[in-house]
């Protein structure tokens, strides 16, 4: 059984494409195109199903289109309309100098800026260029690699280099 440790999200499976089945993934994040990955995944009744990809190609700056393996018609395909996609984080080809966390991997630890913490973060938007952390109480703090001064995943704190009046 797929765990929710297992997975990152990385779309929303937003419409079918043609009459063969095919499904336009909107994707939030460039995961799957650095990854080898088989399977896109999505939840459904409460599970994380896994659905074998034997094609999939670009369509536009942020869509892309999958060929399930048994999904052969668009009335297979349309029970997943509107269901997120992920994908096995294993599958992600890591970078030599990465920590292995993905931005997603930080929802929850606290941002220190300065000496402060000025709160957790309880989601990240990855939906545009600029990545950001929105704090439990709604702010917004940028996330970007220039702007962190140390990870620690002991602790799940960022410290942030952003100014104190944010």
């Amino acid at each position: 059984m797929i765990t929710n440790n297992e997975i990152l999200e990385i779309g929303l499976l937003a419409r079918t494409h043609g009459k063969q089945g095919d499904i336009q993934c909107r994707m939030n994040n460039e995961y799957w195109d650095n990854a080898e990955a088989e399977f896109l995944i999505t939840e459904i009744d409460g599970l994380f199903v896994p659905f074998r990809v034997t094609n999939w190609r670009g369509k536009g700056a942020d869509s892309l289109i999958f060929t399930l393996k048994g999904i052969d018609s668009e009335d297979k395909v349309l029970p997943l309309i509107n269901h997120k996609a992920y994908m096995l984080r294993k599958d992600i080809i890591e970078d030599e100098d990465a920590t292995g966390l993905t931005w997603q991997d930080l929802v929850g630890w606290a941002v220190i800026c300065g000496n402060k913490n000025i709160g957790k973060i309880s989601e990240v938007d990855e939906s545009t260029i600029n990545i950001l952390g929105i704090l439990e109480d709604g702010r917004l703090v940028p996330l970007h690699e220039d702007l962190i001064i140390e990870l620690s995943e002991n602790t799940q704190t960022i410290t942030l280099n952003l100014p104190e009046d944010i």
